[in-house]
């Protein structure tokens, strides 16, 4: 079963996207900032990270992208915004961008891809 780092500080968001892949069968650990999910790996392998890009903290969303991809270079990274582009982002080689709302049937065949399930 791959592990999912879901970081998003809007709690109804994070626990909706936790919901919807759990139910899909995924293993959720969570955080509600990158700060918070960079503790994390610290001492947990995750398999995908799926992350809002621009929450509290002194870390982005993007600069956690970079830290999982450095520290996990196999892992699938899906980076979302409401706000933002990729345009306006420079993601690591192997991320994803979604832009919100963002359907959770693609997220999930996304994610299921990503971690060949």
């Amino acid at each position: 079963m791959a592990t999912v780092l879901v970081v998003e500080d809007e709690p109804l968001i994070r626990l909706t996207v936790i919901d919807a892949l759990e139910d899909a069968g995924f293993h959720v650990i969570e955080a509600e900032t990158a700060d918070d999910a960079l503790a994390v790996i610290e001492n947990r392998h995750v398999h995908l990270l799926f992350t809002d890009v621009q929450m509290p903290g002194t870390l982005s969303g993007v600069d956690l992208a970079h830290a999982v991809a450095e520290r996990f270079p196999d892992a699938g990274i899906i980076v979302s915004s409401g706000r933002l582009t990729p345009a306006d982002l420079t993601l690591p080689a192997s991320a994803e961008f979604f832009a919100k709302p963002y359907d959770f049937s693609i997220i999930i065949a996304k994610l299921r891809a990503l971690s060949n399930l």
